[in-house]
């Protein structure tokens, strides 16, 4: 059985598609119709986190690709799946040193956020990805958000087994949230 905790929540198959059992899955904030390319993606279902085959899969836009899963032939399976999270196991993002590669900004919600200067901050507890802005992570602190931008030039390191992030945060960027 797939344990949940190892996986993060990619999307949400938002409709069928056609009649030949092509779904919608639209991707959740942090992540991009390119996360949602996967040999297998996991469809939570009575609780649990059911492997699908991919058989095919179409790019629609920026958030949302077009899937076809295995065995999936018709219009009354994919109205079975409508509405039903996606996941993917973050073990297929590791690299042969056990190392994440090329992560999706989603995939860090829920670290724990660490300054190199201040400690610790919080959770990362969303991601805020307005038009026309920098992507922001959304940290709770004491009660408060603290908004920090979405850039390497901040992040020091990600420690996955830890679920950490370590940043090191330009003087004043902690106190201008305040």
């Amino acid at each position: 059985m797939i344990d949940k905790d190892d996986c993060a929540k990619i999307g949400i198959i938002a409709k069928p598609h056609g009649v030949n059992g092509e779904v919608v899955v639209r991707a959740d904030v942090g992540f991009t119709s390119d996360d949602l390319c996967y040999e297998f993606l996991l469809v939570e279902i009575d609780g649990g986190l059911v492997p699908f085959y991919v058989e095919e899969v179409r790019t629609k836009n920026t958030e949302e690709v077009l899937v076809k899963f295995e065995f999936i032939n018709n219009q009354d399976d994919t109205r079975r799946l409508a509405g039903k999270e996606v996941f993917i196991c973050r073990e297929w993002l590791e690299t042969e040193e056990g190392e994440l590669e090329d992560v999706p900004t989603g995939m860090l919600i829920g670290y724990t956020a660490i300054d190199q200067n201040h400690g610790t901050l919080g959770k990362i507890e969303d991601i805020d990805e307005q038009v026309g802005a920098n992507p922001l992570f959304i940290i709770g602190r004491n009660g408060e958000e603290l908004l920090v931008p979405i850039t390497d030039d901040f992040i020091l390191s990600v420690d996955d087994q830890n679920r950490t992030i370590t940043f090191n945060l330009p003087e004043g960027l902690i106190d201008m949230n305040d």
